[in-house]
């Protein structure tokens, strides 16, 4: 059995959450870790994806109070409020380096399975017509007051778009996921949204949908057994190495904080 652990972060800046995802993947196969991270954020924060321009921000008033960052995943922009991030990093020598497709996957479907434990019945959004069926009815949840907004592949924010492993429910994205590969290291990061932000008032989480209280604490305990479960694994909690915490430092100085990264196009 693979060595794996669990980070569980406090509240931190977008700069330092994007660097430690980072280092994790730069690091992987030095420390032969598999690593699960749950974290939070010290402010409501806006990530950029990596293709997209700094002044595209400017089409959504809402969150322009937020701090900005920048993903080194593709993709819409995050706003990052009230949502678990997680992050799941397998170095080359694990068996899931090589199945991306099938651990993305995987990851949605352990969320779906969670909350299908407390009657809340949410799909991958797969097709055109899987969509079509949710927004019809046959999921829905107080349709009236949380009627999801049109999708539209090009929507500034993530949430606003779908993509075929996004996790939806009564039509509302709540699961999106990217990953970044280095050498042979796999990283894949997203973000489960339970609430509405005020800075994104547009897009529902799950509480809004369903009526439920779930918080980043609930969901992180939950989540974490099965995970370890599909990766066959026991994850013990521990903290960033000196490596790790070196190598982030120095692509937080060098990429997330730097306004040339920023402000690339």
């Amino acid at each position: 059995m693979q060595r794996a652990r669990l980070i569980i972060d406090p509240p931190s800046t977008g700069s330092w959450n994007m660097a430690v995802d980072q280092a994790i993947l730069e690091t992987a196969d030095e420390t032969g870790l598999v690593t699960l991270r749950f974290y939070q954020w010290s402010q409501p924060t806006l990530s950029l994806g990596y293709f997209q321009k700094q002044a595209e921000r400017d089409c959504h008033p809402p969150s322009q109070a937020c701090p900005l960052v920048r993903r080194r995943t593709g993709g819409g922009a995050i706003v990052h409020d009230t949502e678990l991030t997680y992050s799941l990093c397998v170095p080359s020598t694990n068996r899931w380096s090589s199945k991306n497709e099938e651990l993305y996957d995987a990851i949605h479907k352990i969320i779906i399975g969670l909350l299908k434990e407390d009657g809340i019945v949410t799909t991958l959004y797969r097709d055109a017509s899987a969509e079509s069926e949710i927004e019809n009815g046959l999921l829905r949840v107080n349709s009236n007051q949380n009627s999801p907004s049109p999708v539209d592949p090009n929507a500034f924010l993530c949430f606003g778009r779908r993509s075929p492993g996004d996790v939806v429910f009564n039509g509302h994205k709540i699961v999106g996921s990217a990953q970044r590969r280095l050498k042979n290291s796999l990283l894949q990061h997203g973000s489960v949204l339970y609430g509405k932000s005020s800075f994104a008032p547009e897009l529902c989480g799950i509480n809004d949908i369903s009526g439920s209280k779930y918080t980043f604490e609930d969901l992180a305990s939950r989540l974490l057994p099965s995970i370890e479960d599909y990766l066959s694994t026991n994850m013990i909690r521990q903290d960033l190495t000196e490596m790790e915490n070196s190598a982030a430092k120095r692509v937080e100085n060098s990429h997330f904080r730097n306004p040339r990264w920023l402000n690339r196009s």
